[in-house]
């Protein structure tokens, strides 16, 4: 069973120089925060924070994987580690870069949610939906790759959360219009959901007849 402590005691154990960074960030000079920041990264990856963030999310989740089992808590510190560098960038006044790295924490975080190897466990979507929150609000305002847009319906969709999923699907729809499989996908969705007993769909903060709703509005779309 996984158990929250544990996995708090794993990122408590990688993220000293982290939490030291974060904490003194306002007064530290960016060339210390920016050269400590490195070291932890190098600590989790062998790689710098910029060469880090260059890569992809699936690749570094390749990298965090051993025999098939993914190191969720060096994932999730790197999450940090890249919202720490958005953090610095912004106080900076590069706003541009600072979206790349909250956009990379947002994206490698959805790719562990849906990763296989992890399963929906309440104590790892607590620490990934808390990440997610953060990310999400730094990124406000500004444009989500549709990639990233869709891994985010799959992750709420995933961990029970409907009401978030059918948000974020909705949201897809309305920046990407051009997307034709996007009305497919939503109509598995609601379909899936008719399968889901009620007591399920309210705990996703949902009911039968926005099921049916959906569905209803689905169809219409693929018949446009």
């Amino acid at each position: 069973m996984f158990r929250r402590d544990y996995l708090m005691r794993q990122i408590e154990q990688l993220t000293v120089v982290l939490h030291r960074i974060l904490f003194q960030k306002e007064h530290l000079p960016i060339e210390d925060a920016q050269r400590q920041l490195d070291e932890a990264s190098r600590h989790l990856l062998g790689l710098n924070i910029r060469s880090l963030q260059a890569l992809s999310s699936k690749d570094i989740v390749e990298l965090l994987t051993y025999q098939g089992n993914l190191d969720t808590a060096k994932a999730l510190v790197i999450s940090d580690m890249l919202v720490g560098q958005g953090d610095l960038l912004q106080k900076h006044g590069e706003n541009g870069e600072a979206y790349w790295a909250y956009l990379k924490s947002l994206d490698l975080l959805l790719h562990v949610s849906v990763h296989d190897e992890v399963e929906p466990h309440e104590e790892i979507n607590e620490e990934i939906d808390s990440r997610l929150r953060t990310s999400l609000a730094y990124l406000q305002g500004w444009a989500i790759p549709a990639g990233v847009q869709r891994l985010l319906f799959t992750h709420y969709e995933k961990i029970g959360q409907y009401a978030k999923a059918e948000d974020a699907l909705f949201h897809f729809m309305e920046d990407h219009p051009d997307e034709r499989d996007v009305p497919r996908q939503g109509l598995l969705f609601y379909e899936k959901l008719l399968q889901v007993e009620d007591e399920q769909l309210i705990a996703g903060n949902f009911s039968r007849e926005e099921v049916i709703e959906g569905l209803t509005i689905m169809k219409q779309k693929m018949q446009l």
